[in-house]
């Protein structure tokens, strides 16, 4: 039973520890909604508030006096220690987004002596100029004519028309990318330059070492910042590039106007099943760009500009930005399995009552009408990143709502249709048995040799990802633990291994795939037990998401991986109890020791290790494994503040190797989700 705020037990080691839940618990519950859901901001950089005034600049949409106001803060508040911007907070400078808020801060009327933009203008030229800014830098400011279009290398819309099966055609490319070279595209066929005004000339001057009207922008189009390019482009895409440029030179309009309009049925699709704000603001912006060149009145068009607020965050403290993702639905599913591990020991069923009726309403009821046509698989009975009106559901997100869904009164939730996201889940599933994020992989190549975006990696398809699958994979095992009846046969088509040849047998295709799923899993292990992350920094994210796939439909072939995980993660533990990795191993693709312990990674390794308890073959031994536990729980205990929140650290989340994110509730309740696996384990 549980005891509200109270210890359980008279002891003082217990006591300590369980107020610190108590306390974390407090604190996690003030961050939660009235409507029983949890979100906390996703931060990144201000390259997208750059782009949104940029955005605005271009199909001439003025910016009022409060939000100039707002969005000069957010640069303020987002500068480096040198006075200049980043891909993240504990970036380098980048070129990239230093020019990008360069622009964007004088087309609101800020002056370059101003010192704001002194630092960004003296790095700009001591670079030589804009002119080696990565492509994406290049495709901007050749629309604000800052840049020729000869210097931008060619985004042909004509791909759109090749064959299906070729693996270059936008069909099998990542969805992201898919969708933001669907506006680029548009934009770059129809070779847009805003008109040249004073403010235009003086940027020219201001952005380069040379007289604007002499540099050759055709030679610039391969030069490139080295320090900003993760990706450099190879051999094949340079030729590409060559031969996309002379195409280009002798394309057919006629052709090419109907492939733009196509591309504009495809935008028009995109923002009407996402409540018009389309999977991200970075491919949002341009295809509101592209909307304006098609039609300035365009309907789809005002209201995608009505909507585009869903990604904006402002307070006092940091101003005006963009979120690259919002994250109701992640955030929610998470605090509710941290409260779930806590509610023995305090008492919080009436706001689980009221977060899992929430969650329950976030569920993608329906499928979309000619989805295929646009590329898209069935998203009936998935979970979103952000919300339900995202329309864009993901594997882990539908998995990890499920876990949270499953976990306390499953049966009576009303509107849940827990079979149709089980075949969500299934649907994601690649040929190599793992778990793609929103859709399954649909080529064998990875096309990385074509990935144009040099600043990121593994950008090009989907991938199978360890959180994706271990997710699944302990969502399955869930469902089938509460449901012993077999799966409806809505376990038709879309991925490998799924078929429905009847309801008896469906239960099979659940065994099939998590069959699949374990064995890519144990593959990906490491030879000292860990695995690399993907969307979280990084093996310890990893290795926390191997240990609970293999836990999921337990055998006993599972136990030497999981101690041998278990093993990795004591090994790394530093003296003061905690763990730290640092972000660099991204890179690297090798673990990095960080200067200090990280909250966020001890209560991941914590979890890990306590979710592993059971399993006893391990090389360091129960004893000492307990004795860690202990250390690293004191360590939480030591962090955490006087109103039960713990400090913000160094980023915890990661996207495409290079670019860090900062989660702000991870370390709100992953400590509290480690605290409370603690409790349960003495």
């Amino acid at each position: 039973m549980a005891i509200a705020l109270e210890p359980r037990m008279p002891e003082t080691s217990s006591k300590t520890s369980l107020t610190a839940l108590q306390r974390g618990v407090q604190a996690l519950l003030q961050q939660q909604a009235p409507d029983g859901s949890w979100e906390g901001e996703v931060v990144w950089c201000p390259m997208l508030a750059a782009q949104y005034i940029l955005m605005q600049y271009i199909t001439q949409t003025p910016t009022a006096a409060e939000e100039r106001k707002a969005l000069l803060h957010q640069f303020e508040t987002t500068r480096l220690p040198d006075g200049l911007w980043g891909l993240h907070e504990k970036s380098q400078p980048y070129l990239f987004v230093t020019t990008l808020v360069y622009v964007a801060a004088r087309v609101l009327g800020i002056e370059p002596d101003d010192p704001l933009l002194i630092p960004a203008h003296q790095f700009i030229r001591q670079q030589g100029g804009a002119i080696a800014i990565p492509s994406w830098g290049k495709f901007w400011l050749a629309m604000l004519n800052l840049y020729d279009w000869r210097g931008v290398n060619p985004v042909l819309p004509e791909v759109w028309r090749l064959p299906r099966w070729l693996p270059v055609h936008p069909a099998n490319y990542y969805c992201h990318t898919r969708l933001i070279y669907a506006g680029m595209a548009y934009i770059y066929g129809r070779k847009f330059q805003v008109p040249v005004n004073p403010l235009i000339e003086q940027l020219r001057a201001e952005l380069y070492v040379r007289d604007y009207a002499t540099i050759s922008f055709k030679a610039a189009r391969s030069n490139l910042r080295e320090a900003e390019v993760y990706s450099p482009p190879g051999l094949v895409l340079c030729l590409f590039y060559n031969f996309a440029a002379i195409f280009d030179r002798w394309h057919l309009p006629k052709l090419r106007n109907q492939i733009l309009d196509e591309i504009v049925d495809r935008i028009r699709f995109e923002l009407q099943t996402t409540d018009y704000t389309c999977i991200s603001p970075v491919s949002g912006l341009l295809n509101l760009i592209a909307l304006w060149l098609h039609d300035p009145e365009d309907e789809d068009l005002k209201k995608a500009r009505d909507r585009f607020s869903a990604w904006m965050w402002q307070d006092e403290e940091n101003g005006l930005r963009i979120a690259g993702a919002r994250s109701s639905t992640w955030d929610t599913s998470f605090a509710i399995q941290a409260l779930q591990a806590a509610s023995p020991y305090v008492d919080v069923g009436a706001r689980l009552t009221k977060s899992q009726a929430f969650l329950a309403t976030q569920q993608i009821q329906t499928s979309l009408a000619d989805g295929a046509r646009y590329f898209r698989i069935d998203p009936q009975g998935g979970f979103c990143f952000a919300g339900v009106w995202h329309g864009w559901p993901v594997s882990d997100c539908t998995a990890e709502a499920l876990l949270a869904l499953l976990g306390r009164s499953a049966k009576t939730l009303p509107g849940v249709d827990f079979t149709a996201a089980i075949c969500f889940l299934l649907r994601c599933q690649n040929r190599d048995g793992g778990f793609g994020s929103y859709e399954r992989r649909k080529i064998a190549s990875t096309l990385e040799w074509l990935n144009p975006a040099e600043m990121f990696a593994n950008s090009m398809t989907e991938y199978s990802y360890v959180e994706c699958t271990a997710s699944c994979l302990a969502a399955l095992d869930a469902f089938r633990q509460h449901y012993s009846s077999p799966v409806s046969p809505l376990l038709a088509g879309e991925g490998p291994g799924v078929r429905s040849r009847g309801v008896g047998s469906d239960d099979r295709e659940i065994d099939n795939a998590v069959r699949r799923g374990k064995t890519w899993l144990h593959h990906q292990q490491q030879p000292d037990g860990c695995w690399a992350g993907f969307w979280g920094v990084n093996f310890i994210y990893g290795t926390m998401f191997g240990i609970q796939g293999l836990l999921a439909f337990r055998e006993a072939v599972d136990d030497l991986a999981i101690a041998k995980a278990c093993d990795w993660l004591l090994s790394k533990q530093r003296a003061d109890g905690g763990w730290g990795e640092h972000f660099e191993g991204c890179l690297t693709q090798k673990y990095v020791e960080h200067t200090e312990s990280q909250v966020i990674q001890t209560a991941w390794a914590l979890k890990a290790l306590l979710e592993a308890k059971t399993v006893r073959a391990s090389a360091c031994g129960s004893t000492y494994r307990d004795r860690a536990i202990e250390k690293g729980v004191d360590f939480l205990m030591r962090s955490q503040r006087e109103d039960g929140t713990w400090p913000k650290q160094d980023p915890a989340g990661v996207f495409f190797k290079t670019a860090l994110l900062d989660y702000v509730l991870y370390r709100c309740y992953f400590p509290v989700w480690a605290l409370g696996l603690y409790e349960s384990n003495k």
